[in-house]
């Protein structure tokens, strides 16, 4: 269920009080109240008396006017403020492509226009050489309607197997699809109930993460796939690539180590399988390791289970490639109004600190030094109290008591990121950023809202076709050899040409 909550008036009491008792504001000037529109997810439910709020309102003579959006359905909420004219000062937590239609229609304000008044953020946009991602921000007046927050290009999907499994049978760590098959094939004969290659959404991580390795999108990485040899755009499925994509696939299935269930698993079947022992290879995120589900296959009779990373195998293509990362998170928006507000350059400048200075993004990811954290000779550390992957044993989870890492943490922190991580993803992450495993992100193709209406109406019948006819390549229902002409003449039929052609003049626009 979607809700909305308005902390008003005295929450802004509250914390003016709360400014005086720490007698830094006996005689300045009463708090500037910002009203902010919140994504509260409901396992940290936002508190009044968050340490990052009370840190706004001491630093910065800031009071934050918090209302609330469910996450579950936090687009619902961003789109009927938004539709009513009623929205906050500041929208936090969307995507640049959920709020185009607001920018284009003047809804919006355009940040562009006040980059003099944020020093922090084009110092950073410098300092981490961001010039060109913001351009792809701008709509064909030049402007751009939102403060983006960024992060490094290390994709955090990877390749996870048994560790355990294929140590204990002398296998050793697959380098490429093939040597991968092959292992499987061996583990299947000794594990007859195995399901060794798992994955659920349909496949679409999975397949996106293998079309990563046949230089196209798949999955959920989408159909539309910029060609840099022909400076064209193409519908993926329509592919030599992804045919032979589909041939590998095959040969997994016909192995019987391709789990046939992965096109309509549920969630629970699927971690099933990786808790009890029968899932051998997946992908999926490593950022906070596998400690408890090593710990459930250990209670499932596996002493030593193990889930580890695993290095991207090189594909029968010979590529080794991760799916690309957008480098933009999610930003911020304000509704055009505020520029007539007597507080708008103070509105501004604070987003601008909370955001992209140091100190600014210090308070959102370690919080507030002797209370939080540390300095030591090896970089910032959480106090003994809080809790932390490399500290599970600590008290105090710093969301739900101190408010960190929620509002106005956009920007990735990555001395941050990297400590919540356990060493050995952090170093195995570090060691694929080095390797240069994720693929480059494709460019940003803008298209007129006639094209995308015209996208609308065929790109539905397409897609459909595309993706029931995969399944059917997989399993051998349609034949990858013998029947993949008919396949690519029926997506002419259905409009993938036009599509193409749509795409191609969107981008001869673009680039003339």
């Amino acid at each position: 269920m979607r809700r909305m909550l308005v902390v008003g008036f005295s929450f802004a009491v509250v914390l003016s009080l709360g400014i005086a008792e720490l007698g830094l504001a006996e005689d300045s000037t009463d708090p500037v109240v910002f009203s902010v529109l919140y994504n509260q997810a409901a396992d940290t439910p936002f508190q009044e008396d968050w340490l990052v709020l009370k840190e706004y309102a001491s630093r910065r003579n800031v009071v934050l006017d918090v209302r609330l959006g469910d996450n579950s359905d936090y687009l619902s909420a961003v789109v009927r403020t938004l539709d009513a004219g009623n929205a906050p000062d500041v929208i936090l937590k969307v995507w640049p492509s959920e709020i185009e239609s607001y920018s284009a229609s003047g809804v919006l304000l355009a940040f562009s226009d006040y980059e003099y008044l944020m020093p922090h953020f084009t110092a950073y946009i410098a300092a981490h050489d961001l010039g060109r991602e913001l351009d792809r921000l701008r709509l064909e007046n030049g402007k751009y309607y939102i403060l983006p927050g960024y992060q490094r290009a290390i994709q955090v999907q990877q390749w996870i197997y048994r560790r355990d499994i294929f140590e204990q049978h002398g296998l050793g760590v697959p380098d490429t699809y093939d040597d991968l098959l092959a292992s499987l094939v061996s583990l299947k004969e000794i594990y007859p109930d195995a399901a060794p290659i798992t994955a659920c959404w349909g496949g679409a991580h999975l397949f996106a993460m293998m079309g990563a390795g046949y230089g196209i999108p798949a999955g959920w990485a989408g159909t539309r796939y910029y060609d840099p040899d022909e400076d064209s755009w193409r519908f993926a499925p329509a592919t030599e690539d992804y045919r032979e994509l589909y041939r590998f696939l095959n040969r997994c299935y016909q192995a019987g180590v391709l789990d046939p269930a992965i096109f309509t698993q549920s969630d629970e079947d699927y971690y099933a399988k990786l808790l009890d022992g029968r899932g051998l290879v997946t992908v999926s995120w490593i950022t906070s390791g596998f400690q408890s589900w090593n710990q459930s296959l250990q209670d499932n009779g596996f002493p030593n289970g193990e889930w580890a990373a695993l290095p991207v195998p090189q594909s029968t293509i010979e590529l080794s490639l991760l799916p690309s990362v957008d480098p933009f998170r999610k930003g911020l928006v304000a509704p055009s109004r505020v520029a007539n507000e007597p507080y708008f350059e103070d509105l501004l400048r604070f987003l601008d600190w909370a955001v992209y200075s140091e100190e600014g993004m210090t308070l959102t990811t370690w919080g507030v030094e002797g209370a939080t954290f540390e300095n030591t000779p090896e970089g910032r550390a959480f106090l003994p109290h809080i809790q932390t992957t490399r500290n599970p044993e600590g008290a105090v989870d710093i969301t739900k008591e101190y408010g960190l890492a929620t509002l106005f943490d956009l920007n990735e922190n990555a001395e941050f990121e990297d400590y919540k991580k356990p060493p050995a993803i952090a170093a195995f992450l570090e060691r694929s950023l080095e390797a240069d495993e994720t693929a480059e992100a494709p460019p940003t193709l803008e298209l007129s809202p006639s094209a995308l209406a015209a996208i609308d109406q065929i790109a539905p019948a397409i897609t459909s076709y595309a993706s029931e006819s995969g399944q059917d390549f997989i399993t051998g229902r349609l034949s990858i050899e013998g029947d993949w002409g008919d396949y690519v003449l029926e997506l002419e039929r259905r409009g993938y040409l036009t599509l193409e052609a749509i795409w191609s003049l969107a981008w001869g626009e673009q680039t003339k």
